[in-house]
């Protein structure tokens, strides 16, 4: 056997092949554990990577676009001016609009009640809100507002001047509680018939300051307080029953009662006579009115008057309420309203016992009562 001269000492060594097995063994379990260990890492980050890839692909595509966007429920503002607020459009993601958040922007806005908003499928937004009710507009020193059925006002900003044509322009009723019982009072108005009235203004009549005067768009006028303008409901039921379209409309406070008659202004002035208390103040009835003295006169107006030539005037009870004679006409020519008021003279009954003056029952039972004893 021949030696290879190539070769050195270090060649000849012996080689402890078990210990570099081991470490090789060692080594390869070591990459193998390194490996087990992160396998839920690597997948969590390919699926992450994956989910990214395809929200991503899909954000960048049309289809996840809004396809339309619905507002319901508003009566008075545009649906545009809603979806401008809400800030929801076509161009925005539909699976990256969170409805709570878009409501709470929606409600920011003064004339919003309320809102909701929900994701429909077919990527359709819908917007339902619900309005304050406005019951007319007005101006005041800093500018015009909207009323709102609770007395509170809102600037009528340019978004908001649409609604002004299905609103009453307002003039008076700004000294301090008229504004709340004038708004009360409207909120008491159907809906629809508020679109149908063109003003309402303050009106001094005789009995009542703070009259509402209701001009319609069709021209007519209405006359009321604020206890009974629940009357103005049927205001086309009565309208259509009118007997001239020149006069107006009353109806009589705190009750149901309406009257055709003439307009203020084509009214001649009546000078109204008062019952006073003895210190000369009028006296008012239940509705706060002052009471007015009222006469008898027949079916033409004309007075009837006593021996004196004055006018007969019907008396009041404790309640400041008319007692009117149910035999008056019967009396009158009987001559037992020559003073101007009922005096029955003594007069025989059946029985021949007179009877005192008046026409008292209580005093003929005493009578009565009295020649029993």
């Amino acid at each position: 056997m021949a030696i290879k001269k190539d070769k050195t000492l270090q060649d000849f060594r012996p080689e402890p092949l078990g210990v570099l097995k081991l470490l090789q063994d060692r080594k390869i379990r070591q990459e193998n554990l390194s490996f087990q260990e992160s396998r839920p890492l690597l997948f969590a980050l390919s699926l992450i990577a994956g989910i990214v890839l395809i929200v991503g692909t899909y954000l960048l595509l049309p289809i996840s676009k809004i396809k339309a966007v619905s507002v319901v429920g508003n009566q008075y503002l545009e649906n545009r001016y809603i979806e401008r607020i809400s800030g929801v459009n076509y161009q925005s993601r539909f699976f990256l609009t969170f409805p709570g958040f878009v409501a709470r922007k929606v409600k920011q806005d003064p004339m919003i009640e309320d809102c909701k908003v929900r994701l429909l499928p077919n990527h359709i937004v819908q917007i339902e809100v619900n309005e304050k009710e406005p019951v007319g507009y007005r101006y005041n020193e800093e500018g015009p507002v909207l009323i709102i059925k609770d007395a509170t006002q809102i600037p009528l900003t340019s978004e908001y001047m649409p609604m002004i044509a299905r609103l009453p322009f307002i003039t008076g009723f700004v000294e301090e509680g008229q504004t709340y019982k004038l708004a009360q009072a409207l909120s008491k108005v159907d809906r629809k018939l508020i679109d149908e009235i063109s003003e309402v203004e303050q009106y001094f009549l005789d009995y009542d300051e703070e009259t509402l005067q209701i001009q319609m768009r069709e021209g007519g006028y209405f006359f009321t307080s604020y206890y009974s303008i629940e009357t103005l409901n049927a205001y086309h039921d009565i309208y259509v029953r009118m007997k001239d379209h020149n006069h107006c409309f009353y109806a009589e406070s705190g009750k149901t009662i309406v009257t055709e008659r003439a307009c203020p202004w084509d009214e001649v002035p009546i000078e109204h006579e008062y019952w006073l208390d003895e210190t000369g103040t009028p006296l008012t009835n239940k509705w706060g009115d002052k009471a007015v003295k009222h006469y008898y006169h027949d079916e033409n107006g004309n007075f009837y008057l006593d021996e004196n030539g004055n006018r007969i005037v019907i008396p009041i009870n404790e309640f400041v309420e008319d007692v009117v004679d149910e035999n008056f006409l019967e009396n009158y020519f009987a001559g037992y309203y020559a003073t101007g008021e009922l005096v029955i003279p003594p007069e025989e009954t059946e029985e021949g016992v007179p009877v005192e003056e008046g026409t008292d029952e209580e005093v003929v039972e005493e009578q009565e009562t009295s020649q029993e004893g």
